[in-house]
């Protein structure tokens, strides 16, 4: 293309003049007329403009060839949201940067005409070289060259197979370096870098692909940091190579436009031994639920030692455990006399002929690296002569595949390359078969799906041949491998099952070490896992060096070129995996097919290759049929190759879809349109329907999935505009949140009050007084749970003004239900009495039951209440009441608080087996559905029950538990009750100081709590009574009866006056004491049988005597 500003000719595909920088025009493909720059179509035919792919190297991105076509744009529309990218994904690339050091110098000393061949060469040899191991793009420009591994299709050893074409490619330049200094006296030096991590690739207007990111500048750069003919890779590089490689550390390195130190290092070569790559740098990997298939390998081992040949062949997907098990097998019997073989395939070797086999013959022979040429051809002849072979046919054979020279005195073979390559085969396997009757011999081979041909064969041989010698053929592949050997009562094959749940938490905990793991953290590792123990220990080593919340979500680095190949080896039917995706871990043949726009024979092919490649279930026939992403990581892979905006994309879409026509769906499973809405970024919609599936949650008693879901619906409202429309929806969504809360974390936690203010607030602006009578009782809870008993007082006058203004039966029952509660706490017995007689009135009215917890709460602390009044039986049919109702609601927090309420009643009884049989079942109830001040309040009376004269500490541990339990919810209601029944069981145990300064503390902890005070005051006086401290505990008795009488508590007044009556006696005052208590007693028309009334009854008949 002729430049139009100076006239220089540039080569086809460029974008801008090489001389002066001018824009250049597009030449058509079609008719060849010239275009100006910047037209999408040629002015003379009409055709698609395009421009060749060439790569460059600029900071932040790099061009690659031109990807493969797709039928993305069949799948989905287009994006929408004003973006100008044509097509992409997001990709984990490994690049590879190549720098030629010295061309300026040998191209001034050069013919221009000679430097040009050398040119040539050296890009051939670079071609030739990285396409071998799967490089794409492979460009020189001008002194470098950039390769990339990972795109347009991905390889599950990307990163390695980058090392390995440099380290080839240093080795051919030194190859051409022969040829160029006899021909032209120059040599050539390189030095190379690569680095693997993230990148987009796609297209911007009508520019051709490139890569965007950060990765090629990176790899750009560290090619500084390596010496003449030496190859550099990052941390990030090494990270996935582990083992396979001799690295030399080169430290954290400052890079130039790079904020952060990169570590590098410098590669010495490709590492011998399999064993070694297996464990290395990260250690053996945790062997956990095989003990099965190992004792399976070890019983087939103890037969191939006795003579009978044994085959076993590991089957199982990858990451599945196949090499662990071999490593734990040679673990196992390093004890027993045998020669252990060991070789593998490899993708990037499954064409070169007899790759396993040479790894085979450098074992069993025992060649040393070390060693010269002929120290291994005097080794060879040894080991055939040992094994009783025919030298001169045997060693030329086996010398040449060994590329050893073969020493004259043996004879020269005249065979065509097909007779020689059988006799070959004949003449190692021969060799193997003398070798294991001399001794045992295991020989293993790993990844049977990717061995050459040639070293396939050998197996097979091995396989027909090996059953009458003691010889163990240990075989691993993946599913995909289909043995060409009938099975035969020798062999075994092993396939091997995903982990089940206790045994992946075992893997995690082991990978974690001493660090303890959250169990939200573990069991969202097991979910994303899947039983695959190689996904486990990686997505735990990757939440070790992260913060948890963002790496749970994320692919390790060691995974993604894996799961990526998988993905990538689809072709077309890679597209529909990414919009299944983006539909969720689960999805519908008939949702998939309204999103997708494929006939019904291209979508349902499509699926068929997706569940053939093990990457889908299918249960069912199309239009029924369902399908589940096999792994969650597999799910994952495909929907982050997504660009960020496609994926918005899609999930509108998906939502429109669901909305539309799915109506069932979308009323059933609100939570999975909000997600979707969410994602796409649409606010509103997305709001909306996070709010209906809090409320379908909260409807099913689900309260933790109603606080979730309630809090992504104002994380989404509130990107929204303030508008009155958007405060009303805010109020309501903070109301139903309120309520959640109040159960999930406690009625006066900092978040519960948060909410409840914000929503009152709110109610304050709307105008509504039903609304401000529903928030005002939020901000009430809060205050009495957290004892400010006044305030709450005062907030239950202000709603009882309020409800009888608004007038309806729920707010009327929420106002005397604060009336009831506020009155109880501090001490008027008799007005919440007179306000529970009010408030049952409207238990059945319509709407009242939708406040968990508040019936039963009223109807538990009106029995409280009445017992305290002296009618025990009365408030135990309250309590039948209250457990009644809750089991008809069906709601757990109804029946965790009514239990609670039963066993704080039996304690008050005195009854210790029911107390502690219903306290257990509200703990039980409350740790499974997460209701934490239930939980701590069961805890101490759990406590109490379990107590032993003499024996208290678990009982004392069990109840300070609880009481820090109400205290972290936020609360202090009750508290001073709660630590009498410490002291109680502290006396119990015989810690009576202990006790006392419990006591203490229960005075001193809230004041305003005058309910509990009479009781308080009568314990500490039975304490001083048994210290001697007779004044201070006629003192306290006198203090308490006092209370109860202003309380009208007439059971607490009988315990206080049994007290005082025993020690009147003690003072010779039996008069005194048989008239206060006779008094009291007589008050009493039931509960007679009842622990308080036996003990006055005991007590007066003492007395009467």
């Amino acid at each position: 293309m002729r430049c139009k500003k100076c006239g220089s000719e540039n080569p086809m595909g460029k974008r801008f003049c090489g001389d002066c920088g001018e824009p250049l025009g597009y030449r058509c493909t079609q008719c060849g007329s010239e275009n100006p720059p910047g037209k999408k179509f040629c002015g003379d035919c009409g055709a698609a403009l395009s421009v060749d792919s060439a790569a460059r190297v600029s900071p932040s991105q790099t061009t690659i060839a031109e990807p493969k076509a797709t039928t993305e744009t069949q799948l989905a529309a287009a994006p929408t949201h004003g973006s100008t990218t044509v097509g992409g994904e997001r990709r984990h690339l490994t690049v590879l940067v190549g720098e030629l050091v010295n061309s300026a110098e040998i191209s001034v000393r050069l013919d221009p005409e000679e430097w040009r061949e050398i040119a040539a060469e050296y890009e051939r040899t670079a071609a030739s070289t990285v396409t071998r191991f799967g490089g794409e793009g492979a460009k020189s420009l001008g002194d470098t060259l950039v390769v990339y591994f990972g795109y347009p299709e991905a390889h599950e050893d990307d990163a390695e197979r980058a090392v390995r074409a440099a380290v080839a490619f240093i080795e051919a330049v030194a190859g051409l370096n022969d040829h160029l200094v006899a021909k032209h006296g120059a040599r050539l030096s390189v030095r190379i870098g690569i680095h693997s991590g993230s990148v987009v690739v796609g297209q911007v207007g009508t520019r051709e692909t490139d890569v965007f990111g950060d990765t090629p500048n990176i790899a750009s750069r560290i090619v500084a940091f390596a010496e003449l003919d030496t190859v550099v890779i990052t941390a990030a590089v090494e990270q996935l190579i582990a083992g396979r490689f001799a690295l030399e550390d080169q430290g954290a390195q400052v890079v130039r436009g790079i904020e952060q130190p990169i570590k590098l290092y410098r590669v010495l070569g490709p590492s011998v031994a399999r064993a070694s790559r297996r464990n290395a740098v990260r250690g053996l990997t945790t062997f956990v639920g095989r003990e099965d298939e190992i004792d399976l390998a070890l019983s087939r081992w103890e037969s191939a030692r006795e003579g009978e040949g044994q085959l076993v062949l590991v089957v199982g997907e990858p990451g599945i455990g196949k090499s662990r098990l071999v490593e734990e097998f040679r673990g196992r019997i390093k004890d027993d006399p045998h020669l252990w073989i060991e070789c593998a395939g490899e993708q990037f070797f499954e064409s070169t002929p007899f790759h396993a086999v040479t790894q085979i013959l450098d074992q069993g022979i025992g060649l040393q690296e070390d060693e010269n040429q002929h120290e291994r051809v005097e080794r060879l002849e040894h080991m055939l002569e040992l094994t009783g072979m025919n030298l001169n046919e045997a060693l030329p054979l086996i010398a040449e595949m060994l590329n050893l020279p073969v020493p004259e005195r043996y004879p020269r073979l005249m065979l065509s390359p097909d007779q020689k390559r059988k006799r070959q085969l004949v003449s190692i396997v021969s060799w193997l078969l003398n070798r294991a009757r001399l001794q045992p011999v295991v020989i293993v081979v790993e990844d049977l799906q990717w061995v050459d041909p040639s070293s396939l064969e050998l197996t097979q041989m091995l396989v027909e041949q090996g059953a009458t010698v003691p010889m163990l053929l240990l075989y691993t592949a993946r599913p995909e491998f289909r043995a060409s050997w009938p099975m035969r009562a020798h062999h075994l094959q092993i396939t091997l099952s995903r982990l089940n749940d206790r045994d992946t938490r075992e893997v995690i905990t082991r990978v974690a070490a001493r660090i303890a793991l959250a169990k939200d953290v573990v069991n969202a590792v097991i979910q994303r896992t899947d039983g695959v123990p190689l996904f486990a220990e990686e997505l735990t080593r990757l939440i070790l060096e992260r913060d948890w919340r963002s790496a749970v979500r994320e692919i390790p680095a060691t995974l993604q070129d894996s799961l990526t190949a998988r993905l990538d080896r689809l072709g077309g039917a890679k597209e529909v995996a990414h919009v299944a995706a983006v539909i969720g871990r689960e999805f519908s043949y008939e949702l998939l097919q309204a999103v997708v726009a494929l006939s019904e024979a291209e979508l349902q092919a499509s699926l068929e290759k997706l569940a053939d490649a093990e990457l889908i279930y299918a249960r069912g026939i199309p239009p029924e049929a369902t399908y589940q992403f096999k792994h969650a990581l597999i799910q994952d892979a495909a929907y982050q190759a997504l660009l960020k905006s496609r994926r918005k994309d899609l999930h509108a879409r998906v939502a429109r879809t669901i909305v539309e026509k799915f109506s069932a769906v979308a009323e059933s499973q609100p939570e999975v349109i909000a997600r979707h809405w969410t994602e796409a970024g649409e606010e509103e919609p997305a709001t909306a329907a996070w709010k209906k599936a809090g409320e379908s949650a909260y409807s099913r008693r689900a309260f933790k999935e109603t606080e979730e879901n309630l809090r992504r619906a104002l994380v989404m409202l509130n990107a929204l505009p303030e508008t009155p429309v958007r405060d009303a929806m805010e109020l309501e969504i903070a109301s139903t949140l309120v309520q959640a809360l109040q159960l999930t974390g406690g009625y006066s936690a900092p978040e519960t009050v948060e909410v409840a203010a914000r929503a009152r607030a709110l109610a304050e602006r709307s105008g509504s007084l039903a609304q401000l009578i529903l928030q005002t009782h939020g901000t009430w809870a809060a205050l009495l749970v957290s004892g400010e008993y006044r305030s709450a007082a005062a907030l239950a006058d202000q709603l009882l003004d309020f409800s009888q203004r608004e007038g309806s039966q729920i707010s009327l029952g929420l106002a005397h239900y604060a009336q009831l509660v506020a009155r109880f706490y501090r001490g008027d017995l008799v007005g919440a009495e007179d306000h529970f007689e009010r408030m049952s009135r409207f238990f059945q009215a319509s709407g009242f039951k939708q406040f968990p917890g508040a019936i039963v709460i009223c109807m538990g602390i009106a029995s409280v209440a009445t017992w305290m009044m002296g009618y025990a039986e009365r408030a135990h049919a309250r309590m039948v009441q209250a457990i009644a109702f809750a089991s008809d609601s069906k709601n757990p927090y109804d029946l965790a608080y009514g239990r609670y309420f039963e066993s704080a009643l039996y304690w008050l009884l005195q009854e210790t087996t029911l107390a502690e049989a219903a306290a257990t079942e509200a703990l039980a109830l409350s740790e499974e559905h997460g209701f934490p001040l239930v939980a701590s309040l069961a805890r101490t009376i759990t406590g109490w029950a379990r107590a032993r004269p003499g024996s208290a500490d678990e009982a004392v541990s069990l109840i300070r538990r609880g009481i820090a339990g109400v205290t972290d919810a936020g609360g202090r209601v009750g508290t001073s009750d709660l630590l009498t029944l410490l002291a109680e069981t502290q006396a119990l145990g015989g810690q009576i100081e202990d006790a006392l300064t419990t006591l203490e503390e229960a005075l001193r902890t809230n004041p305003q709590e005058l309910v509990f005070r009479s009781n308080i005051l009568k314990c500490r006086g039975d304490l001083r009574l048994q210290l001697g401290q007779t004044e201070l505990a006629e003192a306290d008795f006198r203090e308490a009866i006092a209370l109860a009488q202003g309380m009208s508590a007439k059971t607490r007044e009988l315990r206080a006056t049994t007290s005082l009556a025993r020690l009147l006696v003690k003072q010779g005052k039996s008069d005194e004491a048989h008239a206060i208590l006779a008094e009291i007693y007589g008050f009493f028309t039931e509960g007679l049988n009842t622990a308080d009334l036996k003990d006055a009854k005991v007590v007066l008949n003492e007395l009467q005597t």
